[in-house]
C-alpha cells in the first residue's frame, strides 16, 4: 500500500473513531479531539513533538481569532437580547414576512450581511435573531437557524471580499467584479435550496431539547409590553461592523496602497475592531440610553461569557485536528489522487476542493490548497472561465462539514444538537450547497464559460500555461528581513491628485521580495548578479513539496525526495502553506536548505535552487554555510518565490533578475509553466 493511500485511511479511520468516540461512548468532544489528533500524528509517521506543537499550533491560530470573535459577538448578542433589540428587528421581519416565511428573511439577511463579514462574525450577529424570531413563533430553531448558516456559508465559499475567494481571484487571474455578480446568480438559488428549503424538510425529523443555554442566555424577552428600542437604531447596531469591513473592502478597490486613509479603515474594518466598536457603540444606544446601568451591563457581560467556554475548547481542539491533518501530509495525497483524475479545470477545481475540505475541515485550506494546485491547469486549458473556477472552487470546499471544522462545533454547541443531529442537518446542508453550487456553476459554464480561444500558429509565443510565482513588491505585504533595508514606494507625481503625469520612486533592498542571489553575495571574489549566466536561469525545473512540519530541509529529509538528475529544484514549505510571503511579518522559524543538503545539491550539479521565503539559511546560522556552498559553486539562489500556484511537479522555468551592474542580488520576475 502507497504512502498516499495509507494516509488516506489513517485520515477516515480517525474521523470514524472521532464520530463513534463521541456519538455512542458519550465522551467529552474535547478530549477526543485532542487524543484522536495526537493519535493520528503518530500513525502517519510525524514525530512525537511536532504532532504536539502542529496540534498547538492548530488550536491557537483558530482561538486567536474565534475567541476574541465568539467573545465580542456573545456580548453584543447578550445586549440585544437585553435590551429588546433583537426582539424588534424580529418583530420587524415577521411582520414583513409573516411567520410562515420568516426563515426565507433570514437567509436573505445572512446573505446580505455576510458579504463582507468572517463566518464567524455573521453568525454571531444573528444568532440573537434566530432564537428571538424561534421563540417568538414556536418555528423550529433548525428551520430558522439552518436558512441563516445557508445564507452565510455560500457567501464565505464564493463571494470576494471573503479573503479565500479573493485569494482563488487573484490565484486564477479573475475579474473581480464578474466573479460577484456570477457568485450571486449561483450563490442566491443555492442557498435557497440549502436554506429555506431543505430547513423545511428537516425540521420535523429533528427535535432538539427544550432547554438550549445560548438560547437563553441570547434569545432575550419576547414579552410585547417590554418597551423596545426604536428599529433604526437597532438595525445600525447590528450592522455597524459590516459597514466598517465594507468600507474597508472598497478602500481596497478605490484608494493607493500607500493611503493613510486606507490604512484606517483597513484597521476600522477588521473584524475584531469593527465588532469591538458595535458592542461599546450598543453599551451606549442599547444601555445608557435606555437607562441600563453599568452595573447591569457588566452582568450581561459576565452571564454570556460562561455557557462559551466550552465552545471555544471544542472550537480550539477541532482547530488542532485540523493542523495535524494538514503537517501529516493528507491534503497533499488528496491533491496527488485528484490530479490523476485528468478531469475538466472546473471538475477538478471541485473535487480537490471538496477532498482537502473533508480531510482537513478548512474551506479557506481547502479553497486556498485546491486553487493553487488547479491554477497550472487550468491556465493551460483552452476556454476555461477563471470566475467560474473561482466559484467551483468554492462550492467544492463547502461540501460534507463534519467533526474535523471548527464551524461544526459551533453550530452543534449553539444549536445544543448531538453530533448526529448535526450531521444530518448542518453537514447536509453545506453539502446541498457544495453540490448545488458545482451544479449552478456548470450551468452557468454552459452560457458563458466555454468560449472557445484563438488558436495560435506553430512556434508562436504565448502567455498560456505560465503561472507567475513572483511575490508582488508592496510595503504593505512584503515581509522584510531582520535588519535588511525597509521599503518604500512614493509618487513624485500623482495623476490621481491632479498632475499631469505619474512618476514613482521605490526605495527597497536588493533582497526585497523574489530576488537572485549572485555568487558575490557571500563569495569574496564571487561574481555579481549582471553577470550570471541565462542558463541557470531558464530550464525545467522541479518543485518539491516539503511538510509543514518540516522547518530544517536537510540531507535526510531531501533524499525522501525524488530530486537527483533534475537541473533546477524549488523548494515548497511551509512559508507557502501559511502565506508567509504575503505578510509583512517577518517570520523566524521559516523552513531553510540545511548545509548538508545544500552539499548534496552543488555535489549533483545542479544550476539553481529556489526557496518560497527570503532566506534559504537558517535564521541565526552562526555561520552562512548553504549559501557559501551553492554561491561558491556558481549556483543562484532564488528566495521569496511566490509556490501558491505552483504544486509539486516539473516545470518550465524562468528566472530573470534586474542587470544590477557590480552588485551582489537584485528583485526578479519568476514564471513557471507545467510540464
Amino acid at each position: 500500500m502507497s504512502h498516499n493511500t495509507l494516509l488516506l485511511v489513517y485520515a477516515l479511520t480517525a474521523v470514524v473513531a472521532l464520530i463513534v468516540l463521541i456519538a455512542h461512548f458519550k465522551i467529552h468532544p474535547f478530549v477526543v479531539l485532542v487524543a484522536v489528533s495526537l493519535a493520528l500524528g503518530a500513525a502517519a509517521g510525524m514525530p512525537l513533538a511536532d504532532t504536539v506543537r502542529a496540534f498547538e499550533d492548530g488550536v491557537g491560530s483558530v482561538l486567536g481569532f474565534i475567541a476574541v470573535v465568539v467573545a465580542l459577538g456573545t456580548m453584543l448578542g447578550k445586549m440585544m437580547a437585553e435590551s429588546g433589540g433583537a426582539a424588534r428587528i424580529a418583530t420587524t421581519l415577521i411582520g414583513l414576512f409573516g411567520e410562515r416565511r420568516v426563515h426565507w428573511a433570514i437567509m436573505f439577511v445572512a446573505f446580505i450581511v455576510g458579504i463582507p463579514v468572517f463566518f464567524q462574525v455573521g453568525f454571531m450577529l444573528l444568532i440573537p435573531l434566530v432564537f428571538t424570531i424561534a421563540r417568538r413563533t414556536g418555528v423550529s430553531l433548525v428551520k430558522i437557524g439552518i436558512s441563516l448558516v445557508a445564507g452565510l456559508s455560500v457567501v464565505h465559499g464564493m463571494v470576494p471580499p471573503h479573503p479565500a475567494a479573493m485569494l482563488a481571484v487573484g490565484t486564477y487571474h479573475a475579474d473581480v467584479g464578474l466573479t460577484i455578480a456570477y457568485a450571486i446568480l449561483v450563490g442566491l438559488p443555492t442557498a435557497a435550496l440549502a436554506g429555506p428549503i431543505f430547513a423545511s424538510w428537516i425540521a420535523p425529523r429533528v427535535t432538539l431539547p427544550p432547554d438550549n443555554p445560548m438560547a437563553d442566555q441570547l434569545g432575550g424577552d419576547m414579552s410585547l409590553s417590554q418597551e423596545l428600542p426604536g428599529f433604526g437604531i437597532t438595525i445600525c447596531t447590528v450592522l455597524l461592523p459590516v459597514i466598517l469591513m465594507l468600507g474597508a473592502s472598497v478602500a481596497h478597490l478605490l484608494l493607493p496602497p500607500d493611503s493613510r486613509l486606507l490604512a484606517n479603515l483597513d484597521f476600522l474594518g477588521n473584524p475584531i475592531v469593527s465588532l469591538l466598536i458595535a458592542l461599546l457603540f450598543s453599551f451606549w444606544a442599547l444601555g445608557y440610553r435606555r437607562h441600563i446601568t453599568r452595573a447591569q451591563i457588566l452582568k450581561y457581560a459576565n452571564d454570556c461569557l460562561g455557557p462559551t467556554a466550552t465552545i471555544l475548547l471544542i472550537i480550539g481542539a477541532g482547530g488542532g485536528f485540523n493542523r495535524v491533518l494538514l503537517a501529516s501530509g493528507v491534503g497533499k495525497a488528496i491533491a496527488d489522487v485528484a490530479l490523476g483524475s485528468h478531469a475538466s479545470p472546473l471538475l477538478l477545481a471541485w473535487t480537490v476542493a471538496a477532498l482537502i475540505r473533508v480531510a482537513t475541515g478548512s474551506a479557506t485550506v481547502a479553497m486556498t490548497t485546491s486553487a493553487g494546485i488547479v491554477a497550472p491547469i487550468a491556465a493551460a486549458t483552452p476556454g476555461t472561465s477563471a470566475e467560474l473556477l473561482v466559484l467551483a472552487t468554492g462550492a467544492g470546499s463547502l461540501v460534507l462539514s463534519h467533526v474535523n471544522d471548527a464551524g461544526f462545533w459551533l453550530i452543534k454547541e449553539f444549536y445544543n444538537m448531538t453530533v448526529p443531529q448535526t450531521l444530518k442537518t448542518w453537514t447536509v446542508a453545506e453539502t446541498i450547497i457544495g453540490v448545488a453550487g458545482l451544479a449552478f456553476t456548470l450551468l452557468l459554464s454552459a452560457l458563458v464559460g466555454c468560449a472557445p480561444a484563438p488558436r495560435e500558429r506553430p512556434g508562436q509565443i504565448s502567455a498560456r500555461g505560465w503561472v507567475d510565482v513572483t511575490a508582488t513588491l508592496d510595503p504593505a505585504t512584503t515581509p522584510i528581513y531582520q535588519g535588511d533595508a525597509p521599503m518604500r514606494f512614493d509618487f513624485l507625481k500623482d495623476m490621481r491628485k491632479g498632475d499631469k503625469f505619474t512618476l514613482s520612486v521605490y526605495s527597497l533592498g536588493a533582497h526585497s521580495g523574489t530576488h537572485v542571489d549572485a555568487p558575490m553575495h557571500f563569495i569574496a571574489r564571487g561574481g555579481s548578479v549582471d553577470r550570471i549566466p541565462l542558463e541557470p536561469l531558464i530550464g525545467t525545473a522541479r518543485v518539491i513539496e516539503i511538510p509543514d512540519s518540516v522547518q530544517a530541509i536537510d540531507a535526510a529529509e531531501l533524499s525522501r525526495h525524488d530530486w537527483k538528475g533534475v537541473p533546477r529544484i524549488l523548494f515548497r514549505t511551509r512559508s507557502t502553506l501559511r502565506g508567509w510571503m504575503d505578510s509583512s511579518t517577518f517570520h523566524k522559524d521559516f523552513a531553510y536548505i540545511a548545509p548538508d543538503a545544500a552539499q548534496l545539491l552543488a555535489d549533483a550539479g545542479v544550476l539553481l535552487v529556489g526557496v518560497d521565503y527570503i532566506s534559504a539559511e537558517q535564521f541565526g546560522a552562526p555561520a552562512p554555510r548553504t549559501h557559501q556552498i551553492l554561491l561558491g559553486r556558481g549556483i543562484p539562489i532564488v528566495e521569496g518565490l511566490d509556490l501558491r500556484s505552483a504544486p509539486a511537479g516539473d516545470y518550465d522555468c524562468i528566472v530573470l533578475p534586474l542587470k544590477v551592474a557590480g552588485h551582489e542580488g537584485a528583485p526578479a520576475r519568476a514564471i513557471l509553466r507545467r510540464i
